[in-house]
């Protein structure tokens, strides 16, 4: 069965026979890290099961990625973030797709701050606002000078993870460059 990583949406094959006759199988992506569950499609899950009926958060994470695929927003705008403090400061960082993680070492964008975790902090570009989200990160995402679970951001809105301060810098695609 193929197989898709809601996180970082990369495809995989996966062999049904490491189920083990388990409904579900948690897993992790081996490119970006993420841990998700996925269904075994040899076992049929009834109507009135408990799990059936939740929307797990992988999959409201999915709908989300999916809708922010489509984001009409994304297409009309350039998205970038300026690093004003930190090991990168003056430097730019464009976003170049509507779900990018940051980090230290495996994230869409990496800043080489020894106080970003690996994967610390995702953006999330949808039609009408943009989030900032934590992963779960050791020293925490800041917004305001408060430590954020998840959070909307604007155009030059400020925030910092580890050591280093970033603004979100949103501009039309048809504005022209200055020298």
């Amino acid at each position: 069965m193929i197989i898709q990583c809601p996180n970082c949406l990369k495809k995989y094959k996966y062999d049904e026979k490491k189920f083990e006759g388990k409904k579900k199988k948690k897993i992790k992506c081996p490119h970006c890290g993420t841990i998700f569950e996925i269904t075994n499609p040899r076992l049929k899950i009834k109507k009135n099961d408990a799990e059936a009926t939740k929307v797990s958060t992988s999959n409201r994470k999915l709908k989300q990625i999916q809708q922010a695929l489509k984001n009409k927003s994304f297409k009309e705008n350039k998205y970038s973030l300026a690093v004003l403090e930190g090991p990168l400061a003056g430097k730019i960082l464009p976003i170049t797709k509507p779900v990018v993680t940051v980090g230290r070492a495996q994230g869409d964008i990496n800043i080489p701050d020894p106080e970003i975790s690996r994967i610390h902090c995702e953006i999330v570009i949808l039609p009408d606002k943009v989030l900032l989200k934590d992963l779960n990160s050791t020293n925490g995402t800041y917004f305001d000078n408060l430590k954020i679970t998840e959070v909307e951001i604007g155009n030059r809105d400020e925030f910092t993870i580890g050591d280093t301060t970033l603004m979100l810098i949103i501009t039309p695609k048809n504005t022209p460059e200055t020298i």
